[in-house]
């Protein structure tokens, strides 16, 4: 008989926190699931620990295969797998004991949604939660939700991808979500080509189709620390990779089911990106000179985003902003007759 949850893990050098990973697994107060763990070849002894533990849990499948890269591991994983639900498990981040029972119930309790988002938690090196100025609900999502994360909710397709033009990416840490198998079956798996930020790709795909019901139940935590694989989405050149894989999400999700994106005009929503790229480009150059040309090169590349962006500049103050990217998005999502969150009883 399958089990209920398959959880995945991919392994490569983070052997200072495996232990801790595999304990907060082991650790569920649910218990129908398996564990698929595929290691790129670690040499700072992370097989030999797996190799240890899998001795003792008969409930978990190592494998060894060459390195490919982070999401290259995450597909590997998902393909291997034979449950319902797929809980991506990276190995330098941790769980409540409670994370599976509660998410599982949730999806349970509501058929019409492939993706269960939890709350998050920031934690350092240590396992030390970091500062509340520098949690999960502080970051932009938290600017747009608000109240909203302190209450169950259902948030319908396509909302969450649409937030994604603000860049928002919404789910923050793959950590944070419970996934029905058969939305992979449907739209496919993590895209290996983009560095480490095709997650975005693939989970605004995912929810420009898909609802997502929404828990606020602190259950996932994601660690910052000097070795992790992640990359700062807003200098310049990666909000432009970031445009162009919400076109290539927006694209997809048009003909998968054109009816449900249909009033969705890539055009339209990327103003707030394109305003995002002049914005960040001129404030991570330090030299007047740099930040002039820069402005010059971007009013023949982004014409309009760069004249609203002097415009703001001369006649806005920052509390005042007219098209602050949150703001501007909400007021899009308005437009589009996109509903706000569906509030739930406790779940």
């Amino acid at each position: 008989m399958n089990p209920k949850v398959s959880i995945c893990l991919p392994s490569l050098n983070t052997r200072p926190f495996l232990p801790e990973r595999l304990d907060t697994i082991l650790a569920q107060t649910f218990q129908d699931w398996e564990l698929i763990v595929v290691d790129s070849y670690s040499d700072d002894g992370s097989w030999e620990l797996i190799q240890d533990y899998a001795k003792r849990e008969p409930r978990m499948q190592i494998f060894q295969e060459p390195r490919q890269g982070i999401y290259a591991g995450f597909n590997s994983c998902i393909r291997r797998t034979s449950g319902e639900y797929i809980y991506i498990a990276t190995s330098d981040d941790t769980m409540t004991p409670d994370c599976l029972e509660k998410m599982v119930a949730a999806l349970e309790q509501n058929s019409d949604c492939d993706l269960c988002q939890c709350a998050l938690e920031f934690i350092d090196e240590h396992s030390k939660p970091l500062p509340e100025d520098r949690q999960w609900n502080q970051l932009a999502i938290g600017n747009y939700f608000k109240a909203w994360l302190r209450c169950s909710h259902k948030r319908f397709a396509p909302h969450d991808g649409v937030l994604h033009f603000a860049v928002l990416t919404v789910y923050t840490s793959v950590t944070q979500l419970l996934i029905r198998k058969r939305l992979f079956d449907a739209i496919g798996y993590f895209e290996t080509d983009r560095g480490s930020m095709a997650d975005f790709e693939w989970e605004m795909r995912a929810s420009l189709l898909y609802n997502t019901i929404y828990i606020p139940h602190v259950l996932a935590s994601w660690r910052i620390h000097s070795t992790q694989a992640t990359t700062n989405p807003y200098t310049s050149t990666n909000l432009k990779i970031l445009l162009g894989m919400a076109r290539q999400a927006l694209n997809f999700a048009k003909k998968y089911d054109a009816q449900k994106v249909k009033n969705i005009s890539f055009n339209d929503l990327s103003f707030v990106y394109k305003m995002s790229i002049v914005t960040v480009g001129i404030n991570e150059r330090k030299r007047l000179t740099a930040k002039l040309f820069y402005l010059l090169r971007c009013i023949f590349e982004l014409p309009e985003a760069t004249s609203y962006y002097i415009i703001s500049k001369l006649f806005f103050s920052k509390k005042n902003r007219q098209r602050d990217p949150v703001a501007w998005i909400a007021a899009k999502i308005v437009q589009l007759k996109i509903y706000e969150p569906i509030k739930l009883p406790s779940v």
